[in-house]
């Protein structure tokens, strides 16, 4: 994905797929500084997306718009904000701090992060997956994220009493007042070999059931090997019922970055 043609044709597939499951609206989520090892402008990376989501919007329908992803291990952090900021209405509507969490907590890139929230762009952060509860923190009250990416590990802020999570600390009381959504990605997280959950113990439901802002999300569909409505597969496999799945829509819906602009 070093050229602009590839990088346009996978863009435009990759939506084409999501349509052919039923997906509305989504946004992609990418990091545009890994792919310029051939001499690509990180615009030109940009645009190439952008044509891609645009075409198939044209060709199958919906609504695609894109996230630029920061890698937290790298200090190039500011320069994604920067060039999210300036694409701003140009398919671009969010920024993410991704990659490796454990080492790297989100303040390393406050400066990156104090940009974003003085922009347009919708802020999300990888929190909560394979860390601890402190970058969930971190991520909040340091870098006040308006998503947290993952944060299933939220409940370990929590008391589960009947199969019921209840905020014992702080940052859990935060995220539930303020209804801040976590973008739960069930196969990805039981995969990914970064923690111990699994497909039969994620709290997934039991978030949602305890009144957290859950969203159901497909993280890397070629890795995880999965697609969006087979995560709600999945979810209903671990209790979810018709009316939470809807709930779980009406989620999405309202977690949208373009309701920012």
């Amino acid at each position: 994905m070093q050229d602009e043609e590839s990088i346009e044709r996978i863009t435009y597939e990759s939506v084409q797929d999501l349509r052919e499951d039923n997906v509305d609206y989504a946004e992609l989520r990418y990091a545009p500084l890994q792919h310029i090892s051939q001499n690509l402008f990180p615009q030109q990376v940009v645009d190439a997306v952008n044509r891609g989501l645009k075409n198939t919007e044209i060709d199958f329908g919906g609504e695609f718009n894109s996230i630029l992803c920061a890698m937290r291990q790298n200090n190039d952090s500011y320069q994604v904000a920067e060039l999210a900021i300036n694409n701003l209405n140009n398919k671009v509507v969010g920024f993410d701090l991704a990659g490796p969490e454990f080492m790297y907590p989100p303040s390393k890139h406050l400066k990156a992060t104090n940009l974003i929230n003085n922009s347009g762009i919708g802020l999300t952060i990888h929190a909560g997956e394979a860390a601890d509860l402190s970058y969930i923190e971190d991520a909040i009250f340091n870098c006040k994220t308006q998503r947290i990416g993952h944060g299933w590990q939220i409940i370990e802020g929590c008391k589960e009493i009947d199969n019921i999570y209840y905020p014992k600390c702080k940052v859990a009381e935060y995220i539930i007042d303020n209804q801040i959504p976590l973008e739960i990605c069930i196969s990805s997280n039981a995969k990914s070999g970064a923690s111990s959950v699994t497909f039969d113990s994620h709290p997934a439901v039991k978030l949602l059931r305890s009144g957290f802002n859950v969203t159901l999300n497909s993280d890397n569909r070629l890795m995880a090997k999965t697609k969006l409505s087979n995560e709600f597969k999945i979810a209903k496999n671990n209790g979810l019922t018709d009316e939470e799945e809807i709930q779980l829509i009406k989620n999405s819906v309202n977690a949208r970055f373009t309701n920012l602009i």
